[in-house]
């Protein structure tokens, strides 16, 4: 499976309109758009050329299909400006203030909206990057990233989580026993083949946690922590069967791990922890330059009929 965040050019609209809006990380913005030598005056720039182009389709359009998302390269530049503020912690409250707005504005606007609401409309902030939640399984999850991960490996992994979460979604509750289990396994490996360096499971679990709590409200960074802090216990358990001294058995464990909240849990730890690398690597990466709001913009050219 692919993975591609396509999003709106309204959400691109309010997410630099909220971040324009913003005295409080103005200085730190604008020393981070100097080095593609924009200023901070670009951010409301761009939300009006965004506007413009969500309005010129809003005019056009028969349909709502008729509105193309943006390719993935405009979620790569809008996460390489956030993450300039990853010293800044959670990113929870814009997250859900642009979900707020994007959402409140596409079901005024447009008429003909389907159920569920397509992907395009349904921005996530995880670790200071800009995502896209696929599918209709969870309201966050399962979540693609502005770029594939550079770990061939990880990127395969991680695609087919995305795949199993979009076919969970179509099955009933509560779901198959190893259709809820392979999650914790999946998620498991992820954890470990994101960081390498780690020595073992346990190791990684932990690292993980501590990886993706800085960017977390601290009641939700908690509930994540305590959630792994069993995981690799419980992963040893689903995969041996066997009972163990003074451990849950597998028969208790298997009904757990696979409740849709700790699948959510699952997931969403491994997606934090994802998008919180994404993040870093742009934090210092040269794939954005001078020239790349150039081409960009050629995108957002408004066409009327």
């Amino acid at each position: 499976m692919a993975l591609s965040c396509e999003l709106s050019p309204l959400v691109y609209a309010e997410l630099y309109r909220l971040l324009a809006g913003d005295t409080a990380t103005a200085e730190i913005l604008d020393e981070r758009l100097r080095l593609i030598e924009l200023e901070h005056g670009w951010l409301s720039q761009a939300s009006e050329r965004y506007e413009a182009k969500w309005q010129g389709e809003l005019r056009t359009a028969s349909n709502w299909s008729d509105m193309p998302p943006l390719g993935w390269e405009h979620a790569r530049l809008a996460s390489w400006v956030l993450a300039a503020l990853r010293a800044r912690g959670s990113c929870f409250d814009l997250g859900t203030e642009l979900r707020n707005r994007v959402t409140k504005r596409v079901v005024a606007e447009i008429t003909d909206l389907p159920s569920p609401t397509p992907s395009q409309w349904k921005p996530v902030v995880f670790g200071w990057t800009l995502g896209m939640v696929a599918g209709d399984v969870d309201r966050d999850l399962p979540a693609v990233p502005p770029e594939p991960p550079a770990d061939e490996n990880v990127r395969a992994a991680y695609a087919g989580l995305v795949e199993h979460m979009l076919l969970l979604g179509k099955l009933p509750d509560p779901w198959p026993e190893m259709a809820g289990t392979s999650v914790h396994w999946r998620g498991s490996g992820l954890a470990e083949a994101m960081q390498p360096d780690a020595p073992d499971g346990q190791a990684a679990i932990t690292q993980l946690v501590v990886a993706i709590k800085r960017f977390l409200p601290e009641i939700q960074g908690k509930k994540l922590g305590q959630h792994f802090s069993k995981f690799v216990e419980q992963r040893n358990t689903l995969t041996h069967i066997a009972d163990s001294p003074g451990r849950p058995p597998f028969s208790e464990i298997v009904v757990e791990v696979r409740t849709q909240a700790q699948v959510h849990n699952t997931v969403m730890g491994v997606t934090q922890l994802l998008f919180s690398q994404v993040s870093s690597d742009l934090a210092g990466s040269r794939v954005i330059h001078a020239r790349t709001w150039d081409y960009l913009k050629w995108e957002l050219e408004v066409y009327s009929q």
